[in-house]
This record gives C-alpha cells, sequence and structure tokens, in this order.
C-alpha cells in the first residue's frame, strides 16, 4: 500500500502501490488510464465515458451523480477514481460503503489537465509513461499559443440549458492562451449559467462557437433558430454565420484529447476568418 495525500479530502488516502482493478467514473480520467498503458486494469466505468473507443466493452457503472452499487460489488474493485465538483457527495457515499475512493480535481486552467495526467499517473503506478504523455502534451499546447490572436468568440455548450464560461474554467483558461477573448472571460466564476442575452448582443463576437449535446445532430441553421427564440439576433456572427459547431464532449472534456479538440477548434475559426 501507498499513502497518497488528497488536497480536496485534506487527509492521506492509502491505496494500492498498482491497484489491479480500477472503476473510473469520470471520463477524462477513464481516457488517461487507457492512454497511459492501465485500461486493461480498468474494470468499470461512468455512462459518460467515451474516449478511447475500446472503452465501450467496459460494464457501465453509473454516471456522475448515481452508482449501480448491485454491479459494483461484483465488480469488487481495488480503487474507485472520481472528479470533484459534481461528485463530491458520491465519494463520502462511496467511502461508507467500504470502497476505496480517490478524487482527481476538476482542472481550472490548462496546466491542471497536466497535472491530472501526472496524478493518475501515480496512482495507476505508471508514472514514466504519465510524464511521457504530459511531454507529449506540452508540445501540443505550444502550439497553441495565440493561435487566433484577436478574435473574439462568445463559447455555449448545452448542459440542461445554455452555459457558457468564465475566468476559472480551463475551457476559458485555453481560450486566453490561444489569443482569444470570450464574452465572460472577465466573470470570476467557472460557468456561466442562462447567459443573458443582451450581453452577448452587447459584446458582439466574431465567432459563435457551440459545443453540442449528447446524441444532437446540431447544424448552424438550427443553432441560429434556438438563438433567435433567446431572441439573440442581430449580431455579425450570425448575419454571416460564423459559428462553429463542436463535437459533444470535445472541449468541455479535460482529458488529453482536450488539446486535439482545442486545435480542430483553432483550424475551423481559420476557415472562417
Amino acid at each position: 500500500m501507498v499513502k497518497l495525500y488528497s488536497e480536496i479530502l485534506s487527509k492521506e488516502i492509502e491505496i494500492p502501490d498498482r491497484p489491479e482493478k480500477i472503476v473510473s467514473l469520470a471520463p477524462a480520467i477513464t481516457e488517461t488510464l487507457y492512454l497511459i498503458g492501465a485500461g486493461d486494469r480498468v474494470v468499470g466505468v461512468s455512462f459518460f465515458c467515451n474516449k478511447p473507443p475500446e472503452v465501450s466493452k467496459k460494464p457501465r457503472v453509473g454516471a456522475y451523480l448515481n452508482v449501480n452499487y448491485n454491479l459494483l460489488e461484483k465488480l469488487n474493485p481495488d480503487l474507485l477514481l472520481v472528479t470533484t465538483g459534481a461528485q463530491r457527495d458520491r465519494i463520502n457515499e462511496l467511502e461508507t460503503k467500504g470502497y476505496k475512493v480517490y478524487p482527481i480535481p476538476l482542472p481550472v486552467n490548462i496546466y491542471g489537465i497536466l497535472d491530472n495526467v501526472m496524478i493518475t499517473g501515480i496512482i495507476a503506478n505508471e508514472q514514466e509513461k504519465a510524464r511521457e504523455l504530459a511531454f507529449n502534451l506540452t508540445e501540443k499546447i505550444l502550439k497553441l499559443k495565440d493561435i487566433l490572436k484577436g478574435i473574439r468568440i462568445y463559447y455555449e455548450i448545452d448542459l440542461g440549458g445554455p452555459v457558457s464560461v468564465g475566468s476559472h474554467s480551463y475551457i476559458g483558461d485555453a481560450f486566453k492562451f490561444m489569443g482569444l477573448s470570450h464574452a465572460f472571460e472577465k466573470e470570476r466564476v467557472p460557468y456561466v449559467i442562462n447567459p443573458d442575452p443582451n450581453y452577448i448582443i452587447n459584446y458582439n463576437p466574431d465567432i459563435i462557437v457551440y459545443e453540442q449535446k449528447m446524441n444532437e445532430n446540431a447544424t448552424v441553421e438550427k443553432y441560429i433558430k434556438n438563438l433567435e427564440k433567446r431572441n439573440i439576433k442581430d449580431i455579425d456572427a450570425i448575419k454571416k454565420k460564423k459559428i462553429v459547431i463542436m463535437e459533444y464532449d470535445s472541449l468541455a472534456h479535460y482529458g488529453p484529447s482536450f488539446f486535439d479538440a482545442a486545435m480542430r477548434l483553432a483550424e475551423r475559426i481559420k476557415n472562417l476568418i
């Protein structure tokens, strides 16, 4: 056993030296485990884990807010990995039921994604592979520096309603690193729920970025109609149809593939300007 200190829980957690049966309840953690060579030790995942494609073969143990304890008992994992935020309550619940749980923090900037790669590597006893992955991701990050300097965007994702990002978000941090200005960058919050239509109109972004929800077949035309229903209209990005549709769980995903998604976003925006 090895003891690792958790800043989230403010205590040391004793975990196996090399956990052989891991359940991951967060997509970013699951992707990282596979990329550092621990995918064969993942015995269960959440309903939202879809990267890499091989993960589709794993049993679905639960979602962010609920767990199938009958299945979890059968899997009998050495360790459960969760994220913070929405899963905080699950940590206490799982510990009460006798499971070993380690929470990995939701990053507030792009460097937190790299940090989480290393934390996951330490937990899985795959430090060197995690370090190599972090180095490779650093090279991708450097290619994004000021790649879209001076462009103003409004970013939105549907999480049961429209949500944008503020200053305390890895997504907003990536936008600033890429040289972008975004509508709510001065808001000292991670997320802006039900953004004010008048503020978006007054901001008048050059580009609108929409990340579609699961199983949505979004198009520019459909999204414009959605905006117009919310009285968001008569701005240049809508008139000129300068709207980028991003795939589900692309920028919202804070695993290693986030940086590939950021590069796709840069390429799509360049094609519009």
